[in-house]
């Protein structure tokens, strides 16, 4: 089955649309591209799953590429990643290091620096490093990734990663059956709260002193033996990285081995405001998908793939499926691109 199956079965011929390809030449300018004129074709922006992804598919399709990561992964606290197919339980770093090794293989290139401003040049791309470096790409792909907006409440930051999660399916089966929490601040975290009590039955729900349980909702939680601490959290407390009480307003600590939180995003990088990319109301950037591929974004050339893109759940096994997509997209481009200048 091909990359791109599921469009083919939209009855959609790419090569046999003329209309398609004019738009997209006249959009693309690329009656004046010369691809020996840029230093890559594409500019990967962060070297987590989904980016490493890219390149890896961008590579083995004979692209030049380059890679910059600046080290700030999402899920750097986090001692082990779960749910990875053959990976389960690989430290995040381990996982990084072997796909920047597969990515090597096919001549893709790295650098350990931040970009701080990418701008239209001509039929690509001129991309400022925090170095002073400058790098011209034909297509930038944007995968930066979101940042977590953990609450101020001391001790959260801490124990974020190692004994306070986001994510059930990530770290759930680790704390199953133990004393766990779950911080519910608003009526859409109810559901979320339920998932958690499949994990284990003794469970707390703390509202952190917000207004979130009508008496129905309430009792629902109450009938099933779930206590509702609705103090303000004042700190979590631990030892050596692991949780074991949380402080409440009123003077009592309540003992936890874990607690759960899905915390606000936002996006890691400030490319796609500075680009002027559409962004959802959930702060993430709007990815498109055409008779050509997915992670399109509303700038030609910019294209957006992992967390930080509306077109994948925030889990590392969708970062990874949506970056091989995206770069088999950005290829296909590229290649039409080629094959109507002659480039090949």
């Amino acid at each position: 089955m091909s990359a791109f199956s599921s469009l083919e079965n939209s009855g959609a011929s790419i090569a046999g649309n003329d209309s398609i390809i004019s738009e997209f030449l006249i959009a693309s300018d690329m009656q004046t591209t010369d691809g020996s004129d840029f230093d890559y074709e594409v500019l990967i922006v962060g070297g987590g799953p989904a980016g490493l992804s890219a390149a890896l598919q961008l590579g083995r399709s004979l692209r030049s590429v380059l890679v910059c990561d600046n080290d700030e992964p999402r899920n750097g606290p986090a001692a082990e990643a779960h749910g990875y197919l053959t990976r389960d339980g690989i430290p995040p770093e381990e996982l990084r290091r072997l796909g920047r090794e597969e990515v090597t293989k096919y001549d893709g290139e790295f650098r350990n620096s931040q970009v701080t401003n990418v701008e239209r040049s001509g039929a690509g791309f001129t991309s400022t490093l925090d170095t002073d470096e400058t790098v011209t790409s034909r297509k930038v792909l944007l995968a930066t990734g979101v940042s977590d907006d953990l609450p101020d409440t001391d001790g959260f930051e801490e124990f974020w990663g190692s004994g306070v999660y986001h994510c059930p399916y990530c770290h759930g089966y680790e704390v199953r059956d133990q004393p766990l929490g779950v911080l519910v601040t608003n009526q859409h975290m109810v559901e979320y709260a339920k998932m958690v009590y499949n994990l284990s039955k003794d469970l707390i729900v703390f509202t952190d002193g917000q207004d979130v349980f009508d008496d129905e909702s309430r009792l629902t939680f109450v009938e099933r033996g779930i206590e509702i601490e609705d103090e303000p959290i004042i700190a979590l407390n631990g030892s050596d990285g692991n949780l074991e009480n949380i402080s409440l307003a009123d003077g009592h600590n309540v003992a936890r081995h874990a607690l759960f939180y899905p915390p606000p995003m936002e996006q890691h990088s400030e490319l796609p405001e500075q680009l002027g990319l559409d962004v959802n109301e959930a702060g993430l950037v709007d990815a498109t998908r055409s008779q050509r591929g997915i992670g399109f974004t509303s700038v030609d050339g910019v294209f957006i793939a992992g967390d930080a893109s509306s077109g994948a759940p925030p889990a590392i096994v969708s970062a990874v499926a949506d970056g091989y997509a995206v770069g088999a997209t950005m290829n296909g481009e590229l290649s039409m691109e080629d094959f109507e200048v002659g480039l090949q």
